[in-house]
């Protein structure tokens, strides 16, 4: 088991489980033990069984967006219909003083009894949130249905025809004002009278002036007038100033219209406990830069100053501002940040910027147990963090690794890797890495890598952007085995160019972007990855420019070795629809392809795909599927040859949160991979428009995991429903051979086509 990490993989084939039956009557019985959800309802009261919303006559407001303005809602659902937490709460006793009573409360939730009141109150919040949508003429209507001291509450929304917006008027005198609101607005003729659309067009005139030096504006000195006396449900609209502020004092008007400038930036930062607190700051300055300092200085001057956009001489720019914290925040050795500004002359600010000091140093440690075929194996690794190594927020991360395998064959594996990398404040990360496999009977190799990169985030870190300028590695097999040799590397044997001394020296560019929604957790988002890698090509334009010549395999080399030459990329899809806190359906989608071309006829082993294993088709166990048809030799090191150039994953997982962090999951997943060209040692599995669709392996299953936000432990029990590798189409679906189980003497036993995961994290 991994202690502490990023990924684990525990794959094994699940073989007996009896006593299956008895388990799924008693998950039956605990699911649909409604019966009792009343036990602590009072005698003269209703459990609030269901409360709905149903909007009728519009599509521009939909039920889900209208239920946060319930005030009393059901009790939390699993699965849609099981109230797991109710159950819980209704298994404890009389005596609320006995710990197990206490733990049950804790846990479960307390029956939520209708109140009329409530309901009422609801009526109210769902009239005016159609109101603010401008459904001014919509009605509510309620209607109950009793049953078994239970009851189902439905909110009928009428919408009625809504009011439009007829003309836009804007009244401000100020040039910069009147220049802001009437360009770009979003309030045109025909729009919605919808107050959200009304207070956003507020928002972004204020922002405009607060990015142009207008620091004392506020979006709750503008206001609307609306003038509704028309016929056909129009509104006339008029933006001006809020009434009250010609009566305010010259002096405060006259701040609201003015423009103001930074003069100095002074950083406060502090080494020193809360005891010695009272200890003087030194106080140094660089240029219009101040640093008030109490005990050892926690970062650079030059670093401070180029982490931060806020520019004395230069006019106050809350976009800079907003920027100056997402910077400041980023830096490892920065805990968190608070900005503040103090008028110092009529026209003139200070920017205060506070930084509190996080943990520099960190230390992991983790421990891995695998099984795999019949064979165990143990894992450590160990790592080290500094996260400001020389006091300009450079972060250093070391970290080390190494694993052995006992092989039921006799010849064990070993295998070992060391990395290191150094990342600067202005997001460019160097790495190296240095592995070393030994794996007896079959071959010794080392790889070797250095790469530098470059990360951006933008649109409020909503947008990921990796360039890994340049990324070398050295791949160097001192010794291979006669017999894998003989069987694995004949000369049309598609993995040959793979372990073979050879050079990849490639350039990539990664993105991801995500929907997520930090203000609104339960709203549903899609998050996209996507990425581009090529090498070879300016190694092979020289060589083809100064007129290398080429090695018998019709390869030029580097330093007498090959070079590889591909281009690859990806791109993978995962969308997350939330029903409620509880329960979420996740879709997932992931392509990939690779393509040698000019140096090389294959793509490097460790650059192709594979497929099976926790975050893929999880009815195969890690490497055990395609590529297309090809079903393997049953040799260990025939894994070697279920590698492909393209790869297809479609996942579904529906999951549920139970009770603390114990969460369930029912899944279905399909995919495969393939070869772009047909090789003999891999028969079945080059891609055909005609045929791949045949090739799509299937399976379904079921998963246990433990969410601590942190850190997810995920368990999943896979089983294949469709086998490509079967050459009779008629015979790939499980149930033409017998289903995933057969009977015993003693119940149920699953057969091998089960695969059973232990891993970190989620599949997607």
């Amino acid at each position: 088991m991994r202690i502490f990490g990023k990924s684990l993989t525990f794959v094994a084939v699940f073989c007996p489980m009896r006593r299956l039956r008895g388990f799924i009557l008693l998950l039956l019985a605990v699911a649909f033990n409604s019966c009792y959800y009343t036990k602590f309802v009072p005698q003269d009261k209703y459990l609030l069984n269901k409360a709905r919303v149903r909007v009728e006559d519009t599509k521009d407001v939909q039920s889900d967006e209208l239920k946060t303005y319930l005030r009393q809602k059901q009790n939390s659902e699993v699965l849609g219909f099981w109230k797991l937490q109710l159950n819980i709460w209704n298994w404890q006793g009389p005596d609320s003083a006995k710990w197990i009573n206490r733990q049950l409360r804790k846990v479960g939730e307390a029956p939520e009894v209708f109140s009329p009141e409530l309901a009422a109150q609801s009526r109210t919040q769902l009239k005016r949130a159609m109101d603010n949508k401008g459904y001014f003429l919509s009605t509510v209507d309620t209607t109950m249905r009793f049953r078994k001291r239970k009851v189902n509450v439905t909110y009928h929304i009428h919408a009625g025809t809504p009011y439009r917006l007829r003309n836009y008027k804007v009244d401000l005198s100020q040039p910069d004002l009147y220049r802001y609101a009437t360009r770009r607005s979003t309030l045109s003729s025909g729009i919605l009278f919808d107050a959200d659309v009304l207070d956003a067009e507020r928002q972004r005139i204020t922002d405009l002036m607060r990015y142009t030096g207008y620091y004392y504006f506020e979006k709750d000195f503008l206001h609307y007038e609306a003038d509704s006396s028309f016929s056909d449900h129009v509104v006339d609209l008029r933006l001006a100033m809020q009434e009250y502020i010609p009566e305010l004092p010259d002096s405060v008007q006259n701040r609201l219209f003015r423009q103001y400038k930074v003069r100095h930036v002074v950083f406060h930062s502090s080494s020193l406990s809360e005891a010695d607190s009272s200890v003087a700051p030194v106080l140094t300055q660089r240029d219009d830069y101040l640093f008030s300092v109490q005990g050892k200085r926690l970062l650079r001057e030059k670093t401070l100053i180029r982490q931060c956009y806020v520019k004395p001489g230069e006019l106050f720019n809350q976009r800079r501002v907003d920027r100056t914290y997402t910077s400041l925040n980023a830096l490892g050795p920065v805990k968190y940040v608070d900005i503040r500004f103090e008028q110092v002359t009529d026209d003139e600010l200070d920017c205060h910027i506070t930084l509190s000091k996080a943990k520099v140093h960190g230390v992991t440690a983790e421990l891995e147990g695998t099984f795999s075929a019949g064979d165990w194996g143990v894992a450590a690794g160990a790592g080290y963090v500094n996260r400001n190594i020389f006091r300009g927020a450079e972060e250093l991360s070391v970290n080390g690794r190494v694993s052995y395998e006992w092989r039921q064959n006799g010849s064990n594996a070993l295998e070992a890797k060391g990395e290191a990398a150094l990342r600067f404040p202005s997001r460019v990360n160097v790495k190296a890495s240095y592995s070393y496999q030994q794996r007896p009977e079959e071959f010794t190799r080392t790889i070797a890598n250095v790469g530098v990169s470059y990360y951006v985030m933008s649109n409020r870190n909503r947008w990921r952007h990796t360039f890994d300028l340049l990324d070398i590695s050295y791949v160097y097999l001192p010794e291979i085995s006669d017999r894998f040799r003989e069987e694995f590397l004949k000369p049309t044997n598609i993995l040959k160019y793979s372990y073979e001394d050879h050079f990849i020296v490639d350039w990539s560019y990664s993105g991801s972007f995500s929907s997520q929604s930090k203000r609104n957790p339960l709203l549903s988002y899609s998050t996209v990855q996507y990425s581009v890698e090529t090498a070879g090509n300016l190694l092979y334009g020289l060589s083809h420019l100064f007129g290398q010549e080429k090695n018998a395999d019709g390869h030029y080399e580097i330093f007498k070795i090959p070079y590889a030459q591909y281009v690859k990329g990806d791109i993978s899809w995962t969308y997350n629809h939330i029903f409620d806190k509880h329960n979420r359906l996740v879709w997932h989608a992931a392509l990939g392809v690779a393509v040698p071309f000019g140096n090389a006829s294959s793509i490097p082993f460790e650059k192709r795909y594979f497929a099976g294993g926790a975050n893929s088709v999880r009815g195969w166990t890690m490497r055990s599927l395609g590529p297309g048809g090809y079903s393997g030799s049953g040799e260990r090191i025939d894994f070697n040859n279920q590698s492909g150039d393209i790869k297809l994953d479609l996942n579904m997982e529906y999951r549920v949160r139970l009770v603390w962090a114990l969460e369930l999951a029912a899944f279905t997943d399909a995919g495969n991979i393939w070869t772009i060209r047909e090789y003999d040692s891999q028969p079945y599995g080059v891609f055909r428009f005609s045929e791949f669709y045949r090739q799509i392996a299937w399976s379904y299953g079921v998963g246990v995991r433990l969410n601590f936000d942190f850190l997810v432990l995920r368990v999943d029990f896979g089983v294949k429903l469709y086998d490509p590798s079967r050459i009779n189409y008629n015979n790939r679906f499980s149930s033409s051979y017998g289903g995933p189980w057969r009977t015993v003497a003693n119940g149920l036993c699953w057969k091998d086509d089960m695969a059973f995961h232990f891993a970190i994290g989620y599949p997607f």
